[in-house]
């Protein structure tokens, strides 16, 4: 991302110059007429709901300590806020590559993307993969309030360097993105948002094999929520995810897996009810670079809900082939065009804009252009 410095602040002795970046990026999502409505637009007739743009500051306090923050606003349709949002906002002090320390609203690191998907000009595709990281829960999934232990660590000649990080910090649903929604077509009606703690850590190891990396994280997480009539609660859940990635000259190749089982209790008017809930789900990735300028890839996703008896019903199961391409205008400007075919229903489609019901094949058009300095 290009960027430069501007203005400057007094700090003890020292002439702060903070740095300033930022992004925005407008959206076309087309699924075609009488064709599922996906991620809160109106895709059937052709959606620009789709905006985003950031602001980051950061300033290199001293050697080792830096600070900044980012200002984030996004509309996807019926998600987001009309409000400018916090994305992140930070202090972190590094001791040394060993060790350092980031403490405020700290983002999640989390398989291969979590950390960076609020970055949309640092990769090629212009949807992640939805069942790891799906942008009408990105709100949510995101970022934390607390603090994170993180490092590196070189293994000794022929071994490679393993990173690590370790967090623990307060959870917060979102008020506005699709978890939310998807609690409100359940017949869940919340005065507060869940809340809870979210212990976690990520180590991933750069091997000897020149570009090769892999790793797995283990993100922790309990809630709890009222309900205009109740409690809403989910006991410790473990979200593991096991990852790979090469990147050499004008490739890559990507893979994820992750598990997750969920159990929920919901108290209502004195009585409570339990459900179980467990998701596997995969993805596998690839990408050439054509040119300077151009960029291609494709990649398979998968998500099951291994809990339901009935694998043929498409609200349990969620498969899309995705080819995409990035053209980079200048350094300052890019061009996304991205098609998605989906077999299955259970992911992204919601009630209240699809009220005729959910057909089991959907194809996606997206067009994205993205401006960053």
């Amino acid at each position: 991302m290009a960027g430069a410095w501007s203005g400057g602040v007094l700090w003890g002795q020292e002439d702060i110059r903070p740095q300033f970046h930022g992004f925005a990026t407008q959206g076309f999502v087309y699924t075609g007429d009488g064709n599922n409505n996906y991620l809160g637009m109106n895709t059937s007739s052709g959606s620009a709901a789709w905006n985003e743009a950031a602001l980051n500051v950061n300033a290199q306090v001293t050697d080792k300590l830096r600070v900044g923050a980012q200002f984030h606003f996004t509309r996807l349709g019926q998600f987001g806020d009309a409000n400018v949002g916090l994305d992140w906002a930070l202090g972190d002090y590094r001791v040394n590559q060993w060790f350092g320390l980031r403490a405020g609203k700290v983002k999640i690191r989390w398989g291969l993307y979590n950390d960076t998907q609020d970055a949309d000009s640092g990769y090629l595709w212009s949807l992640l993969p939805e069942p790891m990281y799906a942008v009408d829960f990105r709100a949510t999934n995101l970022s934390q309030l607390g603090a994170e232990a993180y490092g590196k660590v070189r293994l000794g000649s022929g071994r490679g360097e393993l990173g690590y990080s370790m967090y623990y910090g307060d959870y917060f649903y979102a008020a506005n993105d699709g978890y939310m929604e998807t609690f409100r077509e359940d017949g869940l009606n919340f005065s507060k948002q869940p809340t809870g703690r979210t212990p976690g850590f990520d180590l991933r190891w750069k091997t000897p094999v020149s570009g090769l990396m892999m790793g797995g994280s283990v993100m922790v997480y309990d809630a709890e929520g009222k309900l205009a009539n109740g409690v809403f609660r989910e006991p410790l859940t473990y979200w593991p995810a096991y990852y790979v990635h090469y990147e050499k000259r004008k490739i890559f190749l990507s893979g994820q897996y992750m598990t997750l089982v969920q159990h929920t209790d919901i108290s209502i008017d004195g009585e409570t009810s339990s459900s179980v809930s467990d998701t596997r789900a995969w993805f596998a990735m690839a990408g050439y670079r054509l040119s300077d300028k151009l960029q291609v890839g494709v990649y398979h996703t998968r998500n099951i809900v291994a809990s339901e008896p009935d694998k043929s019903d498409p609200a349990n199961r969620f498969r899309d082939w995705t080819v995409s391409s990035r053209y980079d205008i200048n350094s300052f400007s890019y061009l996304k065009v991205e098609g998605h075919f989906i077999d299955g229903n259970g992911l992204g489609f919601y009630s209240f804009n699809n009220p005729d019901g959910l057909k089991p094949k959907t194809k996606v058009l997206v067009v994205k252009i993205g401006f960053t300095f």
